[in-house]
């Protein structure tokens, strides 16, 4: 596995140099980082969306060993590539010639300093070409205590960053020409196309980390006031909003709070139902690394989840976006077409045995039996394992022979049962290929 490790690095390298000798001449490019767009929504304006890109400075692991393994087994990610996986999606980015490009949080592996300066220098390319760009931090992307360097059995602290430093990193990605901020967070409002702004919000709860990281996220009573302020001024002044936030404004499927806490916000089921009442439609998030589009409705009004993938996380792929009026179309982008042949097969076998490993971890805290002769955990974590990559995919088909998986389960967990069914079932939107009417709020297909 090290010696394939080695070979996949050594031909990304390559593909790297490559990219940085095609398309990405930073000599003759304009760097059009800020000011407005006068392009119009009627005239087809497309926009990239990624989410957790992870970016794991190369100098942090300085040699692979039990300190880094033991870290991926609680958290499975292709970290070693990441910087070589982003600039893979920066360089087809490029080729599509899109006007915006959306980033919905963690940026970096864990807020490192030199993760983040890493992450800013990659996503200058696209600006140098004309490229606007609009970050939203995650949880892993600030004050955080777990921003480490490895190296074989140990790990070492490294530089974090604070608050105030997001905004100095990105301010040509975002934050220099936003026209409103939240005082009581990172969030801020941009309008990089004339007409559309983007409500950029940060739910991420940095300010309670300690120790480790707190995962979930909650939006502020502060901060959902000036949010509804800002849905207030941009809607008077007739223009179309889109949300962005890291977290998941609501459930991507049954009881995902139940086995997997800390993705959704706190207090979603209120706070999705104040958005909706002040006007937002739409919001662009990520966090649990899928690729999936939910819609919830109070029977005035509507609001869209759509979650994208991560781009260090099965099945490496990034969201376009045409606007064109009120129909969003939106389309499925592979990263995997900008990677050296060999990268899919490594990343799949990865993901099925740390994920599987994952979910026997996760089973055995939710109290199903994980020593012999009762190992249940050991014997439904490649149901789970199966399941949760198909909802990363999104677009779910059920197997075949789920419904025996279902009744085996079900004999020890009638709930985990249920939420093996939700990761299998969509909750009736599609997921990848997708046209919303934002007037109506209907779908195609």
């Amino acid at each position: 596995m090290k010696s394939l490790r080695l070979i996949i690095f050594l031909l990304f390298m390559a593909l790297v140099y490559s990219c940085q000798n095609d398309d990405l001449d930073l000599n003759t490019a304009t760097d059009n980082s800020l000011g407005v767009t006068t392009k119009g929504l009627n005239n087809g304006v497309k926009i990239a969306i990624l989410s957790d890109t992870h970016v794991m400075d190369p100098s942090l692991l300085i040699k692979d060993g039990t300190a880094f393994q033991a870290y991926l087994a609680k958290d499975p990610k292709l970290l070693e590539f990441s910087s070589e996986i982003l600039q893979a999606a920066i360089k087809k980015i490029i080729s599509q010639k899109p006007d915006l490009v959306l980033i919905c949080g963690d940026l970096t592996k864990d807020g490192e300093r030199i993760s983040h300066e890493e992450v800013a220098r990659v996503l200058r390319q696209l600006t140098l070409n004309g490229i606007k760009v609009v970050i939203t931090p995650g949880n892993h992307d600030v004050n955080n205590p777990e921003a480490a360097r490895y190296n074989k059995d140990r790990s070492f602290s490294v530089p974090t960053i604070q608050a105030d430093k997001i905004q100095s990193i990105y301010a040509h990605f975002g934050y220099k020409d936003a026209i409103a901020r939240d005082p009581n967070s990172l969030s801020y409002v941009s309008e990089p196309i004339e007409g559309l702004r983007i409500i950029a919000i940060d739910a991420n709860k940095y300010y309670e980390n300690t120790t480790t990281t707190i995962g979930s996220g909650v939006i502020k009573p502060a901060t959902m006031t000036w949010i509804k302020e800002q849905l207030t001024d941009a809607i008077d002044k007739g223009k179309s909003v889109i949300g962005m936030m890291h977290h998941g404004l609501v459930e991507h499927y049954q009881g995902q709070q139940d086995i997997d806490p800390g993705y959704v916000i706190d207090n979603w089921t209120t706070d999705v139902n104040e958005l909706m009442n002040a006007g937002l439609k739409i919001i662009f998030t990520g966090h649990y690394h899928a690729n999936d589009i939910t819609k919830k409705s109070n029977g005035t009004n509507f609001i869209f989840d759509v979650e994208t993938g991560s781009t260090v996380s099965y099945p490496f792929t990034y969201r376009m976006l045409t606007i064109a009026g009120n129909n969003y179309s939106f389309a499925p982008q592979t990263i995997t077409d900008y990677m050296e042949p060999g990268f899919t097969d490594y990343a799949n076998a990865f993901f099925s045995s740390y994920i599987q490993a994952y979910f026997r971890n996760l089973l055995i805290l939710k109290g199903v039996p994980g020593t012999p002769p009762y190992d249940f955990a050991s014997a439904f974590s490649p149901y789970f394992r199966d399941a949760a990559k198909a909802h990363f995919a999104g677009d779910e088909i059920m197997p075949s022979d789920f419904m025996n998986q279902y009744l085996e389960v079900s004999a020890v967990s009638p709930d985990l049962a249920n939420v093996l069914y939700s990761l299998w079932t969509d909750l009736g939107i599609a997921d990848n290929t997708v046209s919303i009417n934002m007037e109506t709020g209907g779908t195609t297909p």
